[in-house]
């Protein structure tokens, strides 16, 4: 997919990847932190597929949910895990699901967003409902507004509790810089039908001009309101020194249900304190209408180190912003703040935030000049930002933190205020390990690691995609997903002992 793994930027990391799930796949996925991105959509395979979103019997392999209980042997709570559905499996349309599903968002009645890479090329994007997978669009696939689905998806894909569900997919041709010639598109449960809200060179900006496209991580409320990073032509985006400017800015902007388009936070608005936005991406709405994003300001330290230049991806070092329903733009976080627990923030990422106005994101602690390769999880909560987890910190279940994930998608806090995410943990015994966590009430457990039994499914290997990653990022980093609800359930993927890719749900038992 290429959500990604922003580090900053957005686009969760984005280091485009190429993958192959099997020996011999020429299929490729899209991850991105230092890759020069020309040459990828020329390998890629195109499939054409319908785009009418109808709700057909599913084949009997995703309609059986394999549910077992399960308890980790080292103390973990208790969970139920049922098994959603399993790679080298029939999607909906043509092919398999391989190499990895990529969990964007889980709602209280069970329904889950995800994007998937499939057998016949590139990726395609999927809601769970009631047990049954629908298909709402894939590489090669012709869009609502007439376009053909390019070779990925811009994650997490996201969905509210009506399972309206929200995606960005890149456009044929495949245009740089990323997110450039990519659409944003929203799927109504009540019509069954996906329309376009940002077509590119055709959808009107708010301000003037005319949308170049859409960057990761679309978000929607249960009020319907749709928040997403736009680019747009500006001379007031991010300028980095020692590179051209190509032209371009990003911002945010809502999309209300009946069909306007707003701005929230856009290049040359004031930013508290002084200064001048130039960059605002990965924008999370809840349903009072705050809005938390990841901003740069003009004149500040620019471009995250190892990242691509801006001819072909859009990045600096970000800080953590919200935008109260009142109008109020509120700083969080800056880059360079002291972190809870000692260090400095070289930046953060991957905002998630509840309908309290709480947020869970992943703060960068690698001194300068370097980034990337100490990844913490924090929260604000009650008005303060509290450590959940830290490079070095004692894990539930055995050994310590090296690193939370740089991959948009693996962390999450619901309205309980809990905060799940995933992380690879080093025990001096054990050449990879891998868990999922949860932080509650200040108090960190383990939902599943490596090494958790699940009687009738299998055992976890990894909470890791089965992939190659080329280039590879600076660090490892578990791939999970980590996607909470209110009911306190967990989606989230894992690989087994015998090879299987699977998607799963933990349920708290009862």
């Amino acid at each position: 997919m290429i959500d990604g793994v922003r580090s900053s930027i957005l686009p969760r990391l984005l280091d485009l990847r190429f993958v192959r799930a099997n020996p011999g796949s020429t299929e490729m996925s899209m991850w991105t932190n230092r890759f020069t991105v020309p040459a990828l959509c020329c390998t890629l395979v195109a499939t054409a597929c319908g785009t009418g979103v109808e709700e057909p019997e599913a084949p009997a392999s995703a309609q059986q949910d394999a549910l077992t209980y399960s308890s980790w042997a080292h103390g973990s709570e208790e969970y139920v895990f049922t098994a959603l559905a399993f790679l080298d499996t029939p999607t909906p349309g043509e092919g398999t699901f391989v190499n990895d599903f990529e969990v964007g968002g889980l709602n209280d009645s069970g329904d889950i967003a995800f994007g998937a890479d499939v057998s016949t090329g590139g990726e395609g994007v999927f809601l769970r409902h009631r047990g049954r997978i629908l298909e709402l669009g894939r590489t090669g696939g012709t869009a609502p507004d007439d376009s053909i689905f390019s070779f990925g998806f811009l994650g997490p894909v996201h969905l509210n509790e009506r399972a309206d569900m929200v995606f960005n997919f890149l456009l044929e041709p495949f245009t740089l810089p990323v997110g450039v010639n990519a659409g944003a598109y929203r799927y109504s449960h009540a019509t069954r039908s996906v329309t376009a809200v940002v077509t590119p060179y055709e959808t009107p900006a708010p301000g003037g001009g005319k949308f170049q496209g859409v960057f990761f991580g679309p978000n929607i409320n249960n009020r319907g309101e749709h928040v997403f990073a736009g680019l747009v032509k500006t001379q007031k985006g991010f300028h980095a020194e020692d590179q051209p400017y190509g032209g371009l800015g990003i911002g945010a902007y809502v999309a209300r249900p009946g069909g306007d388009i707003d701005p929230v936070v856009v290049p040359g608005d004031a930013a508290p304190g002084g200064g001048k936005f130039d960059y605002v991406v990965e924008p999370w709405i809840n349903d009072r209408g705050d809005v938390s994003f990841i901003g740069h300001i003009a004149g500040e330290t620019g471009p995250v180190p190892g990242f691509p230049p801006q001819a072909e991806l859009i990045n600096a070092l970000g800080s953590l912003y919200v935008k109260r329903a009142s109008g109020q733009v509120r700083s969080i976080v800056r880059a360079g703040d002291p972190a809870p627990g000692g260090g400095t923030f070289r930046q953060v990422f991957h905002d998630v935030m509840n309908r309290w106005g709480d947020i869970a994101f992943n703060g960068d602690l690698t001194p300068s000049p370097e980034a990337n390769e100490d990844i913490a999880v924090f929260v604000y909560l009650d008005g303060r930002v509290k450590a959940v987890a830290r490079p070095g910190d004692p894990m539930p279940g055995g050994g310590t933190l090296i690193n939370a994930s740089l991959v948009g998608g693996n962390v999450h806090i619901n309205d309980r205020r809990e905060v799940v995410f995933s992380a690879h943990i080093r025990e001096d015994d054990k050449p990879l390990v891998t868990g999922l966590y949860r932080w509650s009430r200040g108090q960190l457990s383990v939902v599943a690691r490596t090494g958790t039994v699940i009687p009738g499914i299998g055992t976890v290997n990894q909470l890791h995609s089965p992939q190659l990653v080329i280039p590879p990022p600076p660090i490892f980093s578990p791939t999970a997903g980590a996607v909470n609800n209110n009911l306190g359930q967990i989606a989230f993927q894992a690989v087994l002992t015998d090879g299987r890719g699977v998607m799963l749900l933990a349920s708290p038992y009862p």
